[in-house]
């Protein structure tokens, strides 16, 4: 499938519309999509990313501020009759084969109605099978801002106030959602909300390994991570966490437990330990949420800091430690520790810090934990931009049904 994304300006142009844009870009390139970006100025350097560079779809561009002049006037307007035919055409010439044509906020502003215009004609002629989306970010209409007042009452101002033909909506949010259904005479049905998104993976500095290990195990998408970065050591009590876990995931919470470290195969301790270790794994049933990092990769600094940033809590249970460094480490990523009444563990640090007994059911610690991050509230706002304003997760349910419209 080949996609269109249309717009005055693409980055490295910066704005909100041109930054959404260069987002989708990358959504759709990474799920095998071409994508084709018609805009006055753009670049990328992302594979499967085509640019076309239309200089005159610039608002500033001196044919369309001429088009711009005449049409604020009620005289004839020839500058922006030819722009508009020489844009038509060149619309028609770059979207031939593509299936869907995203057109970024260009059907309701103002900036440049003689490419407004030519858009509007062209899908409602119609190109083939193509299929035309208005991504609605602003509403020139209706903006104080702009105060286009009685110019909407006429040609070509008027197309501003009415759904261009043959054309799908997209609108960013259930405020703007009203805004053009009131204005346009439309209902809700017809214009879906499909609210911006974000790339968590990318803002959470992940490295290549971590990120592959997340999507792999869908590590962001779980209720609960616990993260212990330890050397695999009995003294580490591993085993704990391990039925911690499975109480969790016996109440209904999907989690999941990584400790980085892996059995040294060199070492018969260490070895025989790991082998307990997923022996209990198994028999508790938790196969699918118990994860060896080290058996994934070598865990490097870089990888231990986009472990703390894909987990939820630190989760130390050891019997015994000589200082216990995770504690600072998950002060730092202000994330909230699970460790044992112990020192020196318990004299670390003074806050965000959940004490149990190492002769403590497992279920009723599992049940503290859950409490703990139910009331904190930034993780409930994480868990809540990645579930539901993911890139991934809005084109599976957002997107890809205007593919079909």
């Amino acid at each position: 499938m080949k996609i269109a994304l249309v717009h005055y300006a693409y980055p490295p142009v910066v704005g909100g519309v041109e930054f959404v844009m260069e987002q989708h870009a990358a959504l759709f390139t990474r799920h095998g999509y071409e994508v084709k970006v018609i805009a006055g100025r753009g670049e990328s350097g992302r594979k499967g990313v085509e640019i076309v560079e239309i200089p005159e779809l610039l608002p500033g561009d001196p044919r369309n501020e001429e088009a711009q002049q005449q049409i604020a006037s009620e005289e004839l307007a020839p500058a922006f009759e030819a722009l508009k035919a020489e844009l038509k055409a060149r619309f028609a010439a770059e979207l031939a084969g593509c299936d869907v044509v995203f057109v970024h906020n260009m059907m309701t502003m103002h900036f440049h109605l003689a490419a407004t215009c030519a858009l509007a004609e062209l899908a409602a002629q119609g190109l083939g099978e193509t299929r035309f989306v208005s991504w609605v970010h602003d509403l020139a209409a209706i903006d104080p801002n702009y105060d286009l007042g009685d110019k909407l009452g006429r040609s070509p101002w008027d197309t501003l106030s009415r759904p261009p033909e043959n054309f799908s909506h997209a609108i960013i949010s259930a405020a703007r959602q009203e805004q053009f259904c009131e204005l346009m005479g439309v209902d809700t049905a017809s214009c879906p909300i499909v609210p911006n998104g974000v790339r968590h993976i990318r803002l959470l500095r992940l490295t290549e390994n971590v990120r592959v290990l997340c999507r792999r195990h869908g590590i962001l998408y779980q209720d609960i991570v616990m993260l212990q970065p330890t050397r695999i050591l009995r003294r580490k009590n591993i085993e704990f966490g391990i039925r911690v876990l499975a109480e969790l995931i016996h109440a209904g919470h999907k989690a999941i437990y990584l400790v980085t470290g892996a059995p040294d195969p060199h070492n018969p301790a260490t070895r025989d330990y790991g082998e307990e270790l997923k022996a209990l794994v198994v028999e508790l049933g938790v196969s699918d949420a118990f994860h060896f990092v080290s058996e994934s990769f070598p865990v490097s600094d870089d990888d231990l800091v986009g472990l703390y940033n894909a987990a939820d809590l630190l989760f130390l249970p050891s019997r015994q430690e000589g200082f216990g460094l995770p504690l600072l480490e998950a002060g730092v990523f202000r994330m909230p520790v699970f460790c044992p009444r112990l020192e020196p563990m318990q004299s670390i640090l003074k806050h965000n810090v959940n004490l149990f007994g190492l002769d403590d059911d497992p279920k009723d610690v599992a049940a503290r934990l859950a409490r703990t991050l139910d009331n904190d509230p930034g993780y409930r706002a994480r868990k809540e931009v990645i579930r539901n304003y993911s890139w991934d997760k809005l084109l599976d349910e957002r997107i890809r049904p205007l593919f079909l419209k």
